[in-house]
């Protein structure tokens, strides 16, 4: 299945395609390996220092991996879906407890309203069919 969003899918489809979910396969993977548990902050230094820079490859690489590996070319769904990954990994707490601003409620929220309101206003590039 084409990773880009076009005129002919419903909006279940458009949903699932604004995931990053091999990245956050790879985020969740990699946060198992570092041993973080979703809502408690590691408590050594190096746990802390890998979660923090695992976060931030895999922010680099989603729009990367999207254009060249997906080819995806709408820029509007590159942003959105890098969002995505933002509040995707908000959610399962990861740099953002060791940051001291994770709230279980507000990410369940923000995360759920993104997700059903998103496909809605992404569109197309207008030589997509």
């Amino acid at each position: 299945m084409p990773r880009e969003v076009n005129n002919t899918q419903s909006y279940f489809d458009k949903a699932v395609k604004l995931v990053p979910t091999e990245i956050v396969g790879a985020y969740m993977v990699l946060a198992g390996v570092i041993g973080v548990d979703a809502t408690t902050a590691p408590t050594d230094k190096l746990s802390k220092i890998l979660l923090q820079i695992v976060f931030f490859v895999l922010l680099v690489l989603t729009p990367l991996y999207l254009w060249f590996i997906s080819k995806v070319t709408n820029k509007v769904q590159l942003v959105v879906t890098t969002l995505a990954f933002v509040l995707w990994i908000y959610t399962l707490g990861g740099p953002f407890v060791v940051w001291g601003i994770y709230e279980a409620k507000i990410a369940a929220v923000l995360l759920t309203l993104w997700s059903l309101i998103i496909p809605l206003i992404v569109r197309p590039n207008s030589g997509s069919s």
